[in-house]
Order: structure tokens, then C-alpha cells, then sequence
């Protein structure tokens, strides 16, 4: 077993983005402000255990105390870069290294770990006296399943109560980890309990962190994912609405370079390796659950982006969305000469001069010959093109070998065609075979989720930062 003495003596903390704001500005942080004494983390291998705990302590601006039963100081700083200045050797409980004075004798060898029921029994009061040294600390028992495991039921919770109640009298919060995932003695006597829980899904990992007891603290949302990106502790934010920009600003061009065009979010684009490759074609599969809002702004900076950087672009949108509701999402953003370059195809008798609109009729095979026309056209002018389609709720009965053709000339071209769908669109079987991108849209308890299906690059969650901006975007954070 291994000790390590951990200070942090920063005055304020340090928000690393949102890698760090997360755990200050959620609800792990509102538990800490209520100074328990006792929290346990729970979860099998792999879920993160380590990582919340560190996380929570860096957080906490106490000084520490670690107790490691699996591995060395060597590997927690490699693991966990970001805590390595916090943490310090102080000494190692190992039968050939640990003295009788209890002093370490300087060998540097990797921890032997010895969970026997007497080197239980020394880290209890190697505990408590850190507790009655320090006072307002953090310790954390890495993990308690290993030490105590030798100990009987009635040693196991004496010693527990011992500990939680010294961290009680004392200003102290004990932080047990376990892998133990039915209720034990400990789960009664602390002041919290989180489960962490990964599934495995397609070849991806989703995590969720679960708040089975948080006293003194209201848990409006008991089931939050995360993730580990970059050996942190991410919890995503749940359930955050949106608000439109107080303050409208154009919208900040991304050069995606000549052999792309960008999907307007910087994230995006090097999730799909530099943007979108001209002459592609792109499925956005939405799922029921998938929130309007976002699929408006992964739609909208595609859009915005394209506009800004001169190149034509043509929507139609899904028949219930009226044209003011689609103008909403540009025209404050571009400026009046970028304007004339958007047309959008709609059904409805609306109007708007600032770009062109073209009526659609009840001929789809009329409809799609012109779409196509006007966008070679363009093509022909300006050597760029975007189209931009969303079928997802459409009953249409599309006539597959004129759709068809019309992607082969998209293909063709140096444009690009973004289709958004559902799997009971009649649109959806086809274009799913001929997609150059497949993505999935989906929300997973409150937080939204977007799937690189083709190329197979990994799961992100989605963030709204239309306030902060000014114009419509978002930010990809990888789930892993």
C-alpha cells in the first residue's frame, strides 16, 4: 500500500476550461460546499473511481492524503498528469520496506500490496492521526474493498465508524472507493454515494454516474453522464435550455482549406479530419429523443459558414418549419450580401427579399429536377455549392432513381449535399448507402449525443455556446 501526501495551496481554483469547470460548477460542488465528512465511490474497473476522487480533491483546495492499494506513485502521476505537482511520497506500508519505527527506508520500489487484517489495522491509525494532525483534510482509501477485506464484518465497522466519525469531529471528508456494487456497512455510515456504471455500445463506452445518497444537497438529476477525456473527470451538463443571443454578431468564418468545406464547429471538423470533402454526401440520423435545437445549429453553422465564405447554399427545410423560423437562424449572422446567396424551397406562400425562395409544388419529381438545376447552376458560378435537406419527418413519396441521380451530380461537383433523416423515412435506406458521413443525433438522460457512424470516429456530446458567441454554435466534447 502506498501513501502519498497531497497540498493544494492555491487560493483560488483553477478552471481548466470546462475539463475543470464541470466539477465546480455541478453539483459535486454544491456537496462539497455542505463540508461532509464521508463519500463513497462505487463502480467496477475502469469507471473512473480514481479519477472523480483526485478530481475532488483538486477541487476541495484541502490538503490531502491518498492511500493507494494498486498501484505506485510513478503511475498515478503518469495516469493523471494534471495532480502530479499536488501529490508528494511521504512513505509506503509494505511488509519488507515498513520499519518498526514506521519510517520508509528510501528503497523507491514499487509498492507490495498487503490487505492482511494487521496492515488494516495500521492504516486505520495511520487515518486517524492524520485526521487529528490536519484537521480540515481530504483522505482518500484507494481502495477500502482491499484493506478491509481481511477484517470481519464487526472489525470492518468499527473501524469504519472510527474513521467517519474522527473526519466528523475533526473537519475531515473520507473518501472510500470500492468495487463492490451491493450495499455495504460503509454505504450507512457516509454522507454520499455515487455509482459509476459504463455499457459498452457499438464499440463505445457510455458512462453515467448515478447519485444514490447526497445529504444535505437536493439531486435534481440522479443519473449524469460523463466522461474521462484526457484523465479527467467530465460530468456533461444535463438539461441546459436554450436561450437565443442576446447580442447578435456575424458569425466567425472557419477556412476549411481547398480540398474541404467546414461544418461551421472547429470540433467537427477535426472530428471528420479537416471538414467535409467536397463532392460528399452526408447523413444526419435523427432520433426521436434528438432535441429540434440542436440539430438547428449543427444545420445553422453549416449554413452560416458557407454563406460567409461565398459559397451559394439551398435549404429545404422539413413542411412544418416556416421560412421566418429558418431566417431566424441566419439573417441576423451574415450580412445583406451573403444573404442573396441562400435560397430556401418551401411550399408555404411566404416571402422574404433578402433571398431567394422558390415555391415547391406537389410534383416532387418537378421539385427535385429544379433543386438540382439551380444547384448546378450555382456550381457552374461559383464552383461551390451546399445543399441542405431535412426529410426526417417527411411522408413524401420520393421517386428513389431521381433522388439518386441527383446525388450522383452532387457527387460530381465540388458541393456538397446534407441530408438530415430518420430510419422511417423512405429517403433513409438509400441515402444511408451512398453516404460519404454518417452521423446519429440522439439524447441520453437530458444530454444530447452525436455519433460519428462514418467514418467511425468515436461519440461526442454536444454543447450550445450560442450565448457566449453571439451567432449559433456548439462544442464537441468526446465521450470515452
Amino acid at each position: 500500500m502506498e501513501s502519498k501526501m497531497v497540498r493544494n495551496d492555491r487560493n483560488d481554483v483553477v478552471k481548466d476550461g470546462l475539463e475543470h469547470t464541470c466539477i465546480t460548477e455541478s453539483l459535486l460542488d454544491i456537496f462539497l460546499r455542505t463540508k461532509p465528512t464521508s463519500l463513497l465511490i462505487r463502480g467496477p474497473p475502469g469507471a473512473g473511481k480514481t479519477t472523480l476522487a483526485l478530481e475532488l480533491l483538486k477541487a476541495s483546495n484541502r490538503t490531502g492524503y491518498y492511500i493507494s492499494t494498486r498501484v505506485s506513485l510513478k503511475k498515478i502521476k503518469e495516469q493523471f498528469p494534471w495532480i502530479a505537482d499536488l501529490l508528494k511520497e511521504e512513505y509506503t506500508v509494505n511488509s519488507k520496506d515498513y520499519n518498526a519505527n514506521g519510517n520508509y527506508d528510501g528503497s523507491g520500489s514499487i509498492p507490495v500490496v498487503d490487505a492482511r487484517l494487521g496492515s488494516a489495522k495500521g492504516i486505520l491509525e495511520r487515518v486517524l492521526d492524520f485526521i487529528l494532525m490536519h484537521g480540515d483534510s481530504v483522505i482518500i482509501l484507494d481502495s477500502w474493498d482491499a484493506i478491509a477485506k481481511e477484517a470481519d464484518k464487526n472489525e470492518r465497522l468499527k473501524a469504519e465508524k472510527s474513521m467517519v466519525y474522527m473526519a466528523d469531529a475533526n473537519n475531515g471528508l473520507l473518501i472510500f472507493i470500492s468495487e463492490e456494487p451491493e450495499e455495504n456497512t460503509v454505504s450507512y455510515l457516509v454522507d454520499g454515494v455515487i455509482t459509476l456504471d459504463m455499457e459498452y455500445r457499438d464499440g463505445f463506452r457510455m458512462r453515467k454516474m448515478r447519485f444514490d445518497k447526497m445529504r444535505g444537497v437536493e439531486v435534481k438529476h440522479s443519473i449524469v453522464p460523463y466522461t474521462l477525456k484526457g484523465s479527467r473527470f467530465i460530468p456533461l451538463p444535463v438539461g441546459i435550455g436554450y436561450n437565443y443571443p442576446e447580442h447578435p454578431r456575424y458569425f466567425e468564418r472557419i477556412d476549411a482549406g481547398e480540398e474541404f468545406i467546414s461544418t461551421g464547429s472547429k470540433d467537427l471538423d477535426k472530428a471528420l479530419y479537416g471538414g467535409i470533402r467536397k463532392g460528399s454526401i452526408i447523413l444526419l440520423e435523427r432520433d426521436q429523443s434528438a432535441s429540434k435545437v440542436y440539430i438547428t445549429h449543427i444545420l445553422a453553422s453549416l449554413v452560416l459558414n458557407s454563406l460567409r465564405s461565398g459559397i451559394p447554399t439551398f435549404t429545404t427545410p422539413a413542411p412544418y418549419v416556416p421560412l421566418k423560423s429558418v431566417m431566424k437562424y441566419v439573417r441576423p449572422f451574415c450580412n445583406a450580401e451573403e444573404l442573396r446567396l441562400y435560397t430556401v424551397f418551401t411550399k408555404n406562400d411566404e416571402a422574404d427579399d433578402a433571398i431567394n425562395v422558390c415555391k415547391l409544388t406537389d410534383d416532387v419529381k418537378l421539385n427535385v429536377n429544379q433543386t438540382c438545376s439551380l444547384y448546378m447552376s450555382a456550381i457552374s458560378r461559383h464552383r461551390r455549392a451546399v445543399l441542405t435537406c431535412d426529410t426526417s419527418l417527411a411522408s413524401v413519396n420520393y421517386d428513389l432513381d431521381d433522388v439518386l441521380n441527383g446525388i450522383k451530380k452532387v457527387k460530381a461537383s465540388d458541393g456538397i449535399l446534407f441530408m438530415i433523416s430518420s430510419k422511417d423515412s423512405p429517403l433513409f435506406s438509400a441515402v444511408q448507402s451512398v453516404a460519404d458521413i454518417h452521423m446519429k443525433i440522439w439524447e441520453e438522460n437530458g444530454v444530447t449525443m452525436l455519433r460519428l457512424v462514418r467514418p467511425y470516429n468515436g461519440v461526442y456530446a454536444m454543447l450550445l455556446e450560442s450565448i457566449m458567441k453571439g451567432y449559433p454554435s456548439y462544442r464537441l466534447i468526446e465521450v470515452v
